[in-house]
């Protein structure tokens, strides 16, 4: 059996006038370089998953954030050739400002404001486009 490796993430859907950004994942990993993705990443040794959030929003996207709520922790495991990743997300929802978005050349090729319905077209990691349908089924109201 392989090793297990558990980390703690925090991720942002960052939405603005009626669309959310993605952001293509730069990477070395192939199985990961070129995805899409929301803005996030790892908590660091003492922060909470919503501070986590917020510097890693302004990090990797320099946008100012206006508000913003959890709405779920997903888990998801990556089967690697050395080991099980699994990643605990924090998933927050922000309605971000005005700007531009300013990425982190080393981490990321460029940026896309699809709607969320668009957002199921992109290529975009496996936990990425779980965490959406999840969004997107909380923000439909049931009918019936």
């Amino acid at each position: 059996m392989k090793p297990l490796k558990e980390i703690e993430i925090a991720i942002a859907i960052c939405e603005r006038a009626g669309k959310i950004l993605l952001i293509q994942r730069r990477d070395n990993n192939p199985m990961w370089d070129k995805q899409w993705e929301f803005p996030g990443g790892k908590l660091e040794a003492g922060e909470t998953p919503e501070a986590a959030m917020h510097r890693e929003v302004t990090e990797e996207t320099g946008l100012p954030i206006l508000e913003s709520s959890f709405f779920h922790l997903h888990h998801h495991d990556w089967d690697l050739p050395e080991k099980v990743l699994r990643v605990h997300v924090h998933c927050f929802y922000c309605v971000v400002g005005e700007g531009d978005v300013r990425l982190e050349d080393e981490k990321a090729y460029q940026h896309a404001w699809p709607t969320p319905a668009e957002a199921l077209d992109y290529d975009s990691l496996s936990a990425n486009n779980d965490i959406l349908h999840i969004f997107l089924h909380a923000r439909t109201p049931n009918m019936g």
